[in-house]
């Protein structure tokens, strides 16, 4: 099933449901969390905590449109909006973080006039025309603020409008690097940049190893799963570092097709089977599966059905302590209403939990006691696995992704 049409099914079933550059002073009437945590609101990165929420990056900018046509044809209106940004990573001990800063480059009679983050002017690639590219620009920070910017990978600036990404997964261990997957629609590759003012970046995974559909990390595992049309299912071994390329294992007999949020727990992969498709559509008789497979011994097992269902009900965070995996799915045609869901290695068995009317999973923390989960139009809430208590952060909207932190 194509990329675009599982989405489309899975949005369909759950719709229902460094130098410090600035800083924010706690305001009496913020946004408060049980757990501390990083979320990225339209032009904000924000620190939020029990005592309160504070600004850690503000970005803003200016884009001038010529009109075309009617009574105003030829004039220059400027617009000043929030950036956009997404792709949040972070490291739980440090507070570190690292984003991007989406930049729609310059089209037809729109302008990009600047960017500005946190007081500073952002210098955006041009193209020899000196027109700006579109692309994501890499900010790194900490609890101070803003650390670093880089434009990243310079092949993923375009004047040509096909849509490129560089999208910060995950922190070594240390803090020292930051993970990166860039790629398109039909590319994907790895790379390793390290955390500083001024940010080295060293390719760890070329092209063609790894498609758009695979490579979900898992915090605290070496391992992660290699998922292409002509290198089939692979399991690579990361290099602690950040600073070596990853190492390739030769080819499972799991075939690629179908095979979708492969997780590697412990000495399993964990993953989630699209079924069968026939000419109606989903044929009910063969649905999606949940399945596990060990990877010492090459067995593998059902766990879960999805039931009448041939797609959308992937695999969404995983906890290496504790050997659990995480989906959603919604009673669609009876209820409307979205469940949370917790799949046990160890105990080999499904657990609902008390956390309804979601839409997604942003962040586990690191011992895997707490989750940040999503909700339609970006609100975000923190739920306790231990306790399964479920508190929805008010007064956030439109939050694009958010990290949960450990600071000791």
């Amino acid at each position: 099933m194509p990329d675009i049409l599982r989405s489309t099914v899975l949005t369909a079933l759950l719709a229902t449901s460094a130098t410090a550059w600035a800083e924010t002073p706690v305001s009496p009437k913020t946004t408060v969390s049980p757990a501390p945590l990083i979320a990225l609101a339209p032009g904000k990165v924000l620190y939020i905590d029990t005592e309160g929420s504070r600004t850690l990056a503000d970005c803003e900018q200016v884009r001038e449109h010529r009109m075309l046509g009617g009574p105003d044809k030829g004039k220059l209106f400027r617009e000043t909006e929030p950036c956009s940004l997404w792709f949040l990573a972070v490291h739980p001990p440090t507070g570190r973080w690292a984003m991007t800063v989406s930049i729609m480059g310059d089209i037809s009679s729109t302008r990009l006039v600047s960017v500005t983050l946190s007081g500073r002017k952002v210098d955006v690639p041009t193209d020899k025309a000196g027109r700006a590219k579109g692309g994501h620009m890499l900010v790194m920070g900490d609890l101070e603020g803003v650390v670093a910017i880089t434009p990243g990978v310079p092949a993923q600036w375009t004047s040509n409008h096909v849509q490129h990404s560089q999208r910060p997964e995950q922190f070594t261990a240390d803090g020292s690097r930051v993970l990166v997957a860039n790629g398109t629609v039909t590319t994907a590759d790895w790379w390793s940049w390290s955390f500083g003012p001024r940010p080295e970046g060293l390719h760890v995974l070329p092209t063609q190893v790894t498609d758009t559909a695979s490579n979900d990390l898992v915090l605290g595992e070496s391992r992660t799963v290699m998922r292409h049309e002509r290198g089939g299912v692979r399991v690579a071994t990361l290099d602690p570092t950040g600073t070596k390329p990853w190492k390739l294992g030769p080819p499972l007999k799991q075939k690629r097709k179908g095979l979708l949020s492969p997780m590697v727990l412990g000495d399993s992969m964990v993953f989630y089977r699209e079924g069968v498709f026939d000419e109606g559509g989903c044929d009910e008789s063969n649905p999606a599966t949940y399945r596990r497979l060990d990877l010492r011994t090459g067995q593998e097992k059902v766990w879960g059905t999805h039931d009448t269902y041939c797609s959308g009900g992937e695999l969404l965070e995983a906890s290496a302590r504790r050997k659990t995996a995480y989906f959603i799915q919604s009673n669609y045609f009876s209820t409307g209403v979205s469940k949370l869901y917790e799949y046990s290695l160890d105990r080999d068995e499904v657990r609902e939990l008390k956390a309804d009317g979601m839409e997604g999973v942003h962040d586990i923390s690191e011992d895997g006691r707490r989750l940040v989960l999503r909700a339609r139009g970006g609100v975000i809430g923190v739920y306790d696995n231990d306790t399964d208590e479920f508190a929805w952060l008010t007064g956030l909207e439109k939050v694009t992704d958010a990290g949960l932190l450990d600071l000791r």
